[in-house]
């Protein structure tokens, strides 16, 4: 088994968990990028290996995606760069105020 261990990393090649430490994210991130066919994976027995070399490049290219609590954050300051409407109302509010102005425009085509 170590010998099988030390073929794959003379290819260049490492398993999903380990890419996942190298590049600091999840396995099953690793996973979905093999399964989007955005890494090549070779599968040796029960064991996905990838290269390191491309997962490294993967991870590169995507360190520009943000994770949830920074994206949240940035969400949170747009919002607040908006100016708020006068007059909060509620969806069901607008849904009244919508078919009460449908209603009033076929009450006009009924006249034509």
């Amino acid at each position: 088994m170590a010998q099988r261990a030390k073929a794959a990393n003379e290819e260049g090649l490492i398993d999903v968990r380990r890419a996942a430490v190298l590049v600091g994210r999840h396995p099953e991130t690793i996973r979905r990028w093999v399964w989007s066919g955005r890494l090549h994976a070779r599968r040796r027995g029960n064991r996905l290996l990838v290269a390191r070399a491309e997962v490294e490049a993967l991870a590169r290219q995507d360190g520009n995606a943000a994770s949830l609590s920074e994206w949240a954050d940035r969400a949170r300051a747009a919002r607040a760069s908006v100016p708020e409407p006068r007059v909060r109302r509620s969806n069901a509010d607008l849904v009244i105020e919508d078919r009460r102005l449908r209603s009033r425009a076929g009450a006009s085509r009924a006249r034509r």
